[in-house]
C-alpha cells in the first residue's frame, strides 16, 4: 500500500460524518477497542479557532486505525514514519473546520438525516433493527448525554453537507472533457534498441600519433576541438601547488586535554629546532615525526594541492614563503609543523597544450559513433526484414544483487516503453527523445519506423507496437464516463483548496506532547 494513497483515503472529506461516527461506535460496548478511560478528560489533542478535540477522540481514532494497518501487516514501529497520527488528526481538524464554516454559513443537517444515520448504525442494531438499549449503553460507555452526542453529530453532518454544496459547485463542460480525452486518449506503446557511442568504443584502435595529428587538422575538426575545450575548460585548469615538507605530532587515541597540551609543547619545541637552531628539517622530521609515510623522507611531501592537506593546516602553509616554517597547527589527527620549497601559482593550460588529449578523446568517440551508426542501420535493416528486435537484441540477465546496474547500458539491448501519451515529456525507458516522439505520434498505427532516430549522440532503431488515435465516436460511447472523472477530479481539487483556504484563515494549535502520550504507547 502507498502512503500517498492511504493519506488520499484517510483524508477524503466525502465521509467525513460517516468515518467519525464509525470511530465512535466501533469503540462502543462489546468492540475491541483499547482502554482510553486513563487519558485526562480535559486533555487536548488540539484546538481549533478555540475548539478543542479531545485527547480520547483523537486516541479512539489512531488505534483504530492503528490497528487496521497492523493488520495489513505494518509493524508498529513504522506507525509513526508513515505519519498515520499526523492524518488522523488531520481529519478531526478538517471536520472541525468544516462544523464550524458551516455554523457561520448557516448549513445544518435536518433531524430527518441524524435520525437515518442513527438508524442505520451498526452498533445500535439488534435483529436488524435499532436498538434502544444498544444505544443508551453506548451513551453510557461514551459518559456523555443523548443531547451531546446527537449535536456532535449534527455537527459532523452539517459539515460533510457543507462540504457537498462546495462541490456541486463544480462544472465541466464538453469541451473540457474532450480536450482532456484527446489529450490522454492519444497514446502509444514501443520497442526500441539504442546503439551509443560507449557501446563501441572498446572496438576502436588509438590512433597512432601521425593519423590523430592528421584527424585534428581537419577544419571541421579543429573547430570540435576548441568547442569541446570551452565547453570543459575547467578541466585543463591547474590549481596552485607548493613543494612542501610536514612533521606530524599524532595525538594517541581518545587524547585527553592533557595530552593534548604535551603534544603541543613538544610541537613548539620542534619549531624551535627549525627556526631558531637553524636544524635542517628533513634531520628534525626523522627524529620526531609521527608520520609513518613520510617521516623516514624526512618529512618530504613532493608537490600538493590545498586540498590533499588538512584544512588549517594548508591554510598555514599556502600562506608561507619559501623557507619559512609553519607555526604548530591542531587538527584532529595531531599538531603538524610544514615548510614549504617551492611555489607553483595556479594556471590554465592552453588549447595548445592540451590539443591533442582532446583530439584523442574526440577520435574515439568519432569512431564509435561511426560504429553504432553502422550497427544501427544493420538492425534496421534486419526489422525490415521481418525480424523482432526484443529477438535480435534480448535484455541481458539482470544482477539480482544490484539492482540499479540496469541503468547502465554496455550493449544494445531491445527495450519496450508499455503505454504512454502524447503528453507525456519523455518516452519510458528512453528519456528526453524527441524525434523519437514526433516518430511515433506522426503514425496513425502501428509499425517500423523506416528510418534511424536520433537521441542524444546515439541511434536508435524504433517499432511502434501499439497506437491509439483519439476518434469522435469513441469520444461519444466513453463520454459519460469520462465527465464523471472529470468532475470527481475538479471536486478534488475544490475540496483541497477549500480546506487550504479555512485553515490559513483559521488558528490550528497542535498539542504535540498529548499526541506523542497516545502514540508513544503504540509503537
Amino acid at each position: 500500500m502507498s502512503n500517498s494513497a492511504d493519506t488520499r483515503r484517510i483524508g477524503s472529506l466525502l465521509f467525513i460524518g460517516a468515518l467519525a461516527l464509525l470511530f465512535a461506535l466501533q469503540w462502543g460496548p462489546g468492540s475491541q477497542g483499547c482502554e482510553t478511560g486513563k487519558l485526562p478528560e480535559p486533555e487536548t489533542a488540539a484546538t481549533v479557532n478555540g475548539q478543542p478535540i479531545p485527547l480520547r477522540e483523537f486516541a479512539v481514532n489512531y488505534r483504530q486505525q492503528a490497528d487496521q494497518f497492523r493488520r495489513q501487516g505494518v509493524p508498529s514501529e513504522m506507525l509513526k514514519q508513515f505519519g498515520i497520527h499526523k492524518q488522523v488528526l488531520d481529519q478531526l481538524v478538517n471536520t472541525e473546520l468544516l462544523a464550524q464554516a458551516a455554523e457561520k454559513k448557516g448549513v445544518a443537517a435536518d433531524d430527518e438525516d441524524l435520525k437515518r444515520l442513527m438508524r442505520e448504525a451498526p452498533a445500535f442494531q439488534k435483529d436488524g433493527k435499532f436498538d434502544l438499549d444498544s444505544y443508551k449503553q453506548f451513551i453510557e460507555y461514551e459518559k456523555t448525554t443523548t443531547v451531546l452526542f446527537e449535536d456532535k453529530l449534527r455537527r459532523q453532518l452539517s459539515a460533510q453537507r457543507l462540504i457537498e454544496l462546495v462541490e456541486s459547485s463544480v462544472v465541466v463542460s464538453d469541451d473540457e472533457v474532450k480536450a482532456k480525452y484527446l489529450k490522454d486518449g492519444n497514446s502509444a506503446k514501443a520497442t526500441f534498441v539504442r546503439f551509443t557511442p560507449t557501446m563501441f568504443v572498446d572496438q576502436v584502435k588509438a590512433p597512432k600519433p601521425p593519423e590523430l595529428e592528421a584527424w585534428a587538422k581537419a577544419p571541421e575538426n579543429e573547430k570540435a576541438i576548441a568547442d569541446h575545450y570551452e565547453a570543459n575548460k575547467f578541466t585543463w585548469f591547474v590549481p596552485e601547488k607548493v613543494k612542501a615538507r610536514q612533521i606530524l605530532l599524532r595525538f594517541p587515541a581518545d587524547a585527553t586535554a592533557e595530552q593534548k597540551a604535551e603534544i603541543k609543547t613538544r610541537a613548539e619545541n620542534v619549531r624551535k629546532q627549525l627556526v631558531d637552531e637553524k636544524k635542517p628539517f628533513a634531520e628534525v622530521a626523522k627524529a620526531s615525526s609521527d608520520d609513518t609515510e613520510t617521516k623516514e623522507k624526512g618529512g618530504e611531501l613532493g608537490f600538493v594541492e590545498r586540498l590533499q592537506l588538512p584544512g588549517a593546516f594548508a591554510d598555514l602553509l599556502f600562506a608561507l614563503q619559501p623557507g619559512e616554517v609553519t607555526a604548530p597547527v591542531e587538527t584532529p589527527l595531531g599538531y603538524y609543523v610544514g615548510t614549504v620549497e617551492e611555489k607553483k601559482a595556479p594556471e590554465q593550460r592552453p588549447l595548445d597544450a592540451v590539443r591533442l588529449e582532446i583530439a584523442s578523446q574526440l577520435f574515439l568517440k568519432d569512431k564509435a559513433k561511426a560504429l553504432a551508426k553502422t550497427a544501427a542501420e544493420k538492425a534496421l535493416a534486419d526489422a525490415k526484414a521481418g525480424k523482432k528486435l526484443l529477438d535480435l537484441f534480448p535484455a541481458g540477465a539482470k544482477d539480482p544483487s544490484n539492482p540499479f546496474a540496469a541503468g547502465h547500458e554496455t550493449k544494445p539491448e531491445a527495450k519496450e516503453t508499455g503505454e504512454f501519451n502524447s503528453t507525456s515529456d519523455a518516452i519510458p525507458n528512453l528519456g528526453s527523445a524527441p524525434e523519437a516522439h514526433k516518430a511515433i505520434f506522426d503514425r496513425k498505427d502501428a509499425g517500423l519506423v523506416d528510418s534511424l532516430i536520433t537521441v542524444g549522440d546515439a541511434y536508435a532503431v524504433l517499432v511502434v507496437d501499439e497506437r491509439k488515435v483519439p476518434s469522435d465516436e469513441d469520444f461519444v460511447a466513453k463520454q459519460d464516463q469520462l465527465k464523471l472523472e472529470a468532475i470527481k477530479g475538479k471536486q478534488f481539487e475544490v475540496r483541497e483548496a477549500f480546506m487550504k483556504a479555512l485553515k490559513q484563515s483559521g488558528t490550528v494549535v497542535i498539542n504535540d506532547k498529548a499526541i506523542d502520550l497516545v502514540i508513544g504507547g503504540e509503537s
